[in-house]
C-alpha cells in the first residue's frame, strides 16, 4: 500500500496538471493589447474613459508600433427615480451607454463592434454642491465599470485568437 501512494499522487498531479487552463494575461496577449491605439473620445468623461482603458491596457507606457485602433462613443442620460411631495427628485440613475469598434489598421478590417452599458445611482439633496459630486462620482464609477467591461472583452478576444 505504501508503494501505490507516490504512484496515485503522481497520477493525479499529471491528471490535474493538463486540465486545459491558460492564463489570460500572457505575453502574447499583452503584446497584442499594447498595441492598440485608443482614439480620443469628446467631453470630460471620454477623457476619463480613454485614460483608464491606457492605464489597463498599457500600464507602462511601453512604445509599440500600433496594429489596432479602438474607436469609442459614449451617450449618458439620466432618468429621475424618486420625487418628493413637490415633484423634485430625490434620487437619479445615470446610465452611460458606450459604443466600440476594434479595427486592425493594415486592413482595415472591423474585429470587434460591440457595445455596453453602465447605470450608477447617485442622491439629489437640497445642497447642489453635494448632488454634484455624488453626480461626479456615479459618472466616474459608470466609466470604470464600461472600462473594465471593454477590458475584458478585448482580453477575450485576443485570447481566443
Amino acid at each position: 500500500m505504501n508503494n501505490l501512494k507516490p504512484f496515485l499522487y503522481l497520477i493525479i498531479l499529471l491528471f490535474f496538471n493538463n486540465c486545459g487552463y491558460t492564463p489570460v494575461y500572457s505575453k502574447k496577449n499583452n503584446e497584442d493589447l499594447i498595441a492598440i491605439s485608443v482614439k480620443n473620445i469628446k467631453n470630460r468623461p471620454g477623457q476619463i474613459l480613454r485614460n483608464s482603458l491606457m492605464n489597463k491596457i498599457n500600464p507602462e507606457n511601453k512604445r509599440v508600433i500600433t496594429k489596432y485602433r479602438l474607436t469609442i462613443e459614449i451617450s449618458e442620460s439620466q432618468n429621475n427615480l424618486a420625487y418628493r411631495q413637490d415633484m423634485s427628485a430625490t434620487r437619479t440613475d445615470l446610465e452611460i451607454d458606450a459604443k466600440y469598434i476594434l479595427t486592425n489598421i493594415k486592413n482595415g478590417n472591423i474585429l470587434i463592434d460591440s457595445s455596453t452599458k453602465s447605470i450608477s445611482s447617485f442622491d439629489v439633496v437640497e445642497s447642489v454642491y453635494a448632488t454634484i459630486v455624488a453626480e461626479k462620482d456615479a459618472r466616474e464609477k459608470s466609466l470604470q465599470d464600461i472600462s473594465d467591461q471593454i477590458y475584458t472583452t478585448l482580453i477575450i478576444f485576443f485570447k481566443n485568437n
